[in-house]
This record gives structure tokens, C-alpha cells and sequence, in this order.
């Protein structure tokens, strides 16, 4: 019993006339008979009645109609689910980003929503340490996370950001000249992003400041970098912040740019290697042109 036989009974049960029905399907009178035999021999029972006045649908038959009717309907609906998800018009995409990305994952999730709106799309606020995780466990289908990755076997990158360490400052510490250095702030105390919130974050502003001869003394751990300007603006410390995020409405201190190329790290969007996903692969194209655009 297969789907085109199905779709032969209720063709031939809205017709009761072989020829006619056959006409329809694109049959001969011989083939449609021959699938109606068959179907009748898997049911077990005679579906149409023959006799000199025509065709008519035997009591199963009758019963068995609106049963087939409703099979080819779903049938019809799980074939156009599939062929609307492989054009990528629906769909699930579900994306880990962090505070280096905050403006330009959401920028792509709207041109892809309105490209694809039957796509469902999840956006996750995570760390590295938490989009390297949820992928490999299949709950991520793309991240943008921090380089490098200790494991990028089986996956696929591609670079989308540079963002450098920047020192913030205020009055209280007498830091706001624009020729404060990282070793200035050896003895002043530090606010920090948390070491769970952002790990590789945390490790690489002790990285930097180890390399200039000190360890920051931590005052205060912090969830976000707003949180931290306004500890620093209220006179806790100083702080380092990806100069990414760095906005002039925190009136009442001051950025001091790092040169140190060990200030630097790089952000690339990571998805696995193989995966057919047209809505990822739809993100993924309107990523490269963005990327394309910016290099321009």
C-alpha cells in the first residue's frame, strides 16, 4: 500500500468510472484495475462494486474513504513542510552570541526573519565556554565565540570581529589622562566582568596585566560591563571593557586604549561541519555578505 494507490481509490471513488478515473491519474484502464485488485487483496476486502448499472463504493469502501482522504491530506502537508524547509523558508536556527556581537546578530536575525519568516529562530546571551558547550551538544546550531578554540574538529569557522582589552577610569583614581598604562593601575583596585559570566574574558585581562608585571587586585565581580562603568563612575576602581562596548553615555570616565597587541583577540562565528540546516545556511550567506560589505 503506497501513496499513489491510495490517491487511485479516491479518484476512482469520486468518479466511479475506471476509464474516466484513469484519464485523470495518467493511467491505462488495465493499470488502474490491476492497483485496485491489489489494494483490495491488502485490505481484504472488495472496495468497489461492479455490475451493470456501474461502479459504487462497497460499505468498506464507503467507510474507508474519508479514513484515505484524511492520510493523503497530511501527506500532502508533511510533503510541503519538507519542501518549504529545504528551500529554507521554515524552519529552526538557534544561535549563541555574546556581548561582542550584541549589534550584529540581531541586525542578521531580522533580515533573516523577514527573508524566511516561517523560520523559528532562538537567540541564546552566552559565554565561549557556554556556546562551545551547547554545540557539541547539538542544543546550538551556530555560535560566536571567542578564538581561539581549544577543539575545532568537526567544526567550521569564520572570523567576524577584532575587539581589544580597553582600561576605564575615573576621577576618584586620578586616571583621566589619555596617557594612563596598564602597569598605572598596580595598585588601584579593579572591577571585573565574573570569571563565570565571561571565563575567557576574566583570563585574559589577568594574561595582560601578568604581562605587565602585576596580578589586578579584585574588588568587586561583576555579571555585566554596564554594571562595572557604574562601580567605576561611583569611584570602586578601574575596569576593563572590550572597547566594542564602549559608549560615551557613562559621562564621568574615560577610555584608555590599550596598544599592546595582547589586548586583542577575535570573534568567529562556529557551526559544525556538514550541516545541511538551510536556514543556517541562508544565516551563514548573509553573514559573508555583511562581512564582504564591511572589508569594502
Amino acid at each position: 500500500m503506497d501513496v499513489y494507490t491510495l490517491r487511485s481509490f479516491v479518484v476512482l471513488a469520486e468518479h466511479l468510472h475506471f476509464s474516466r478515473a484513469a484519464k485523470v491519474l495518467n493511467l491505462s484502464q488495465p493499470a488502474l484495475t490491476k492497483q485496485i485488485r491489489n489494494l483490495e487483496s491488502e485490505v481484504g476486502s472488495v472496495l468497489f462494486e461492479r455490475g451493470h448499472r456501474g461502479t459504487r463504493l462497497s460499505a468498506v469502501g464507503e467507510q474507508w474513504l474519508p479514513l484515505v482522504r484524511e492520510v493523503l491530506e497530511r501527506f500532502e502537508q508533511v510533503a510541503t513542510f519538507a519542501r518549504a524547509t529545504a528551500k529554507g523558508g521554515i524552519g529552526r536556527l538557534r544561535i549563541g552570541f555574546g556581548y561582542h556581537t550584541l549589534q550584529l546578530v540581531p541586525d542578521l536575525v531580522v533580515k533573516l526573519r523577514a527573508a524566511a519568516p516561517g523560520v523559528q529562530i532562538t537567540l541564546r546571551d552566552m559565554s565561549t565556554a557556554e556556546q562551545s558547550a551547547a554545540l557539541d551538544a547539538g542544543e546550538l546550531d551556530i555560535g560566536f565565540m571567542r578564538m581561539p578554540l581549544r577543539d575545532t574538529r568537526g567544526y567550521e569557522t569564520l572570523p567576524v570581529i577584532e575587539d581589544r582589552l580597553a582600561l576605564v577610569s575615573s576621577p576618584q583614581f586620578g586616571r583621566t589622562t589619555s596617557s594612563i598604562a596598564l602597569e598605572d593601575c598596580r595598585d588601584v583596585p579593579f572591577v571585573s566582568i565574573s570569571k563565570d559570566r565571561s571565563p575567557g574574558f576574566y583570563h585574559h585581562m589577568l594574561k595582560l596585566c601578568a604581562a605587565h608585571g602585576f596580578h589586578p587586585r579584585i574588588v568587586q565581580e561583576v555579571s555585566e560591563f554596564t554594571t562595572a562603568l557604574g562601580l567605576v563612575r561611583a569611584g570602586m576602581g578601574v575596569t576593563m571593557i572590550p572597547e566594542s562596548s564602549w559608549s560615551t553615555r557613562f559621562t564621568d570616565v574615560r577610555l584608555h586604549h590599550i596598544a599592546d597587541k595582547r589586548s586583542i583577540w577575535r570573534v568567529a562565528a562556529v557551526w559544525r561541519r556538514g550541516d545541511t540546516n538551510p536556514a543556517l545556511l541562508d544565516f551563514i550567506d548573509m553573514l559573508q555578505e555583511v562581512l564582504e560589505r564591511k572589508r569594502e
